[in-house]
């Protein structure tokens, strides 16, 4: 680790001779009981030329800034003052990070014993490697995959590449994926230059798989690394099936494919989209009324956004280097996953 407090931007390149290998960002919310476990794991944690640790505070109340300045000293603090959900807190933390390497990790993780150096030896195989994702396990459960990188599904929707399969060594190849998971993941700062970071509109969710979409039309590739070994707890900010969750997550699938996608793609999508809410909606209703998915609000949401989205897609399409089908051989099929739970 390194004790340089020294702020740079992230494009500040007069700076690279005497950056740190990397730097990991663990961006925080109210997460104090979680901190302890992730730190202290960190702290076991090697890679040549050295790292450094931040924590990027959204504004928490609950005594984390506190317990990480008394007990976590070599921990570089940058507080946020308010919550700017995943993709903004992220961001700042990025600009005041000095590693040639960017990590992001969930403070709801333990990482294992040689996890950075895996990921950083990973980036080094091409010059190319935009992102590296790790292999998260969940924590209760750690011979259960939950992420072993991202899909891009035929719907339009991400999923978990090998989410709650027993690990038995089906994913202990190091390969190239269609995404990284933000729970735990290693960005190139010169990814980050030529890309951006994550879209602060999402404020939470999809935001990964947008990165990762913006990455391969610019021509960067992700690789997943098997040896980079993750336990997480999952949902443990925002419970998955929550409002907050199914609104952010409906809202900013759209956003992804309305930045991204080919028309085709998005027209496929879509149709597709409305036929999976309106099966979850006659589901839900039998149940009880307060499990209705937040149609309303996501349809407002979007269509205030909708000019927004739509000139960051002339951008993202006028930058593009990677043509349509060479991206969307990426797509998983819907059906293909939804069989693996039937």
């Amino acid at each position: 680790m390194t004790g340089n407090s020294k702020r740079t931007s992230l494009n500040d390149t007069s700076a690279d001779a005497a950056r740190p290998t990397a730097s990991v960002v663990v961006l925080n919310y109210n997460g104090e009981h979680h901190l302890r476990g992730c730190l202290e794991a960190l702290e076991g944690q090697e890679v040549d030329g050295g790292f450094e640790v931040l924590l990027a505070d959204n504004g928490s109340t609950d005594g984390s800034i506190r317990s990480v300045t008394r007990d976590y000293p070599w921990v570089r603090l940058v507080e946020i003052g308010r919550n700017r959900g995943f993709s903004g807190g992220n961001n700042i933390a990025f600009r005041a990070a000095l590693g040639r390497y960017v990590v992001v990790l969930n403070n709801d993780t333990r990482v294992r014993r040689g996890w950075l150096a895996a990921l950083v030896r990973a980036a080094e195989s091409g010059e190319r490697v935009g992102a590296v994702t790790s292999k998260l396990v969940f924590a209760d459960r750690p011979n259960v995959i939950q992420n072993a990188g991202l899909l891009l599904l035929s719907d339009g929707g991400g999923a978990d590449r090998g989410s709650g399969e027993r690990d038995v060594a089906q994913y202990d190849r190091r390969e190239e994926v269609f995404g990284f998971c933000g729970g735990a993941a290693l960005l190139r700062r010169g990814m980050l230059e030529d890309v951006g970071g994550f879209d602060e509109t999402f404020f939470a969710y999809y935001e990964d798989a947008d990165l990762s979409w913006r990455m391969r039309l610019r021509g960067w590739t992700i690789i997943y690394e098997p040896t980079a070994v993750v336990e997480h707890v999952h949902s443990a900010t925002n419970v998955e099936g929550s409002p907050f969750f199914l609104f952010h997550a409906d809202r900013n699938r759209l956003f992804l494919l309305v930045k991204n996608a080919s028309p085709r793609l998005i027209l496929r999508c879509l149709k597709a989209l409305r036929a999976r809410v309106a099966d979850s909606q006659s589901a839900s209703s039998a149940v009880h009324p307060a499990t209705y998915r937040p149609l309303r609000r996501v349809a407002l949401s979007f269509f205030l956004h909708l000019p927004e989205m739509l000139l960051k897609r002339m951008v993202i399409r006028a930058r593009s280097r990677v043509s349509d089908h060479e991206l969307e051989r990426w797509l998983y099929p819907r059906s293909k996953w939804d069989a693996r739970s039937a």
